[in-house]
C-alpha cells in the first residue's frame, strides 16, 4: 500500500495533468462536479502550470512513481481544497491522508480560512469534511464546505517537519530503486 504523501514540484505539474485524465468517469465527476473532457483537464493544467505559485500539490505515488492520489491547494482569491483518487486505490484511507496533509500545510503557511465544493452524492468526502470539523452547507446538488483551520501549535510544525523529511526518503527510495533493480 502506498502512505506517504509527498508535495509535488512545480516542474512535476504535468503528472498532475496525467492523474486527473487517469481518473474515471465517476471520479472526474466527483472531482469537478460534473463529467469533464480531456481538454476541460488540459485548459486546467495549463493554468496550473502556468502560474505554480498560485497552487500547491500534494500526492501519494505508487512504486512507478505515478500520481495515484492527489490534493490541490488553489490559491486565488480564497483557498479552496479538491482531492482525487485513481478508482483502484479508493478505499484505502488515501483521501484521509491527503486532507490531513493540505491542512497541515495550511496552518503551517498561515492559511487558515478557505472552501472545498463537492457534489452532496460525495460521501467520502462529506465524511472527510466532519472528521476534520469542516463545517458543511448543502446547495442545489452541492455542498459547500467552509474552512476555518486553527492556528498552527508546536506539534503541526514538527508535524510539517516530519511529513516532509519522510516524503523525500520515500521518494528518493523510489526513485532508485529501480536502476538498481536493473542490476539484479
Amino acid at each position: 500500500m502506498y502512505t506517504t504523501v509527498r508535495r509535488v514540484l512545480p516542474h512535476e505539474y504535468t503528472k498532475y495533468r496525467t492523474h486527473l485524465k487517469r481518473l474515471d468517469a465517476e471520479s472526474k465527476v466527483l472531482r469537478f462536479g460534473h463529467p469533464v473532457s480531456d481538454y476541460v483537464v488540459d485548459t486546467l493544467c495549463d493554468k496550473f502550470e502556468a502560474h505554480p505559485s498560485q497552487h500547491v500539490l500534494f500526492a501519494i505515488e505508487n512504486q512507478d512513481l505515478e500520481f495515484v492520489a492527489v490534493g490541490h491547494i488553489a490559491l486565488e482569491g480564497e483557498m479552496e481544497l479538491a482531492f482525487s483518487v485513481l478508482e483502484e486505490y479508493q478505499g484505502q484511507g488515501m483521501g484521509n491522508r491527503l486532507i490531513r496533509r493540505c491542512i497541515r500545510y495550511c496552518r503551517t503557511h498561515g492559511i487558515l480560512k478557505g472552501c472545498m465544493v463537492c457534489l452532496s452524492t460525495n460521501s467520502r468526502i462529506r465524511h472527510l469534511c466532519a472528521k476534520y470539523n469542516i463545517t458543511m452547507q448543502n446547495e442545489s446538488g452541492e455542498t459547500l464546505a467552509e474552512i476555518v483551520l486553527p492556528t498552527a501549535n508546536m506539534y503541526t510544525y514538527v508535524g510539517e517537519v516530519a511529513d516532509r523529511n519522510f516524503a523525500v526518503m520515500d521518494y528518493l527510495s523510489k526513485r532508485f530503486a529501480k536502476p538498481f533493480a536493473m542490476l539484479k
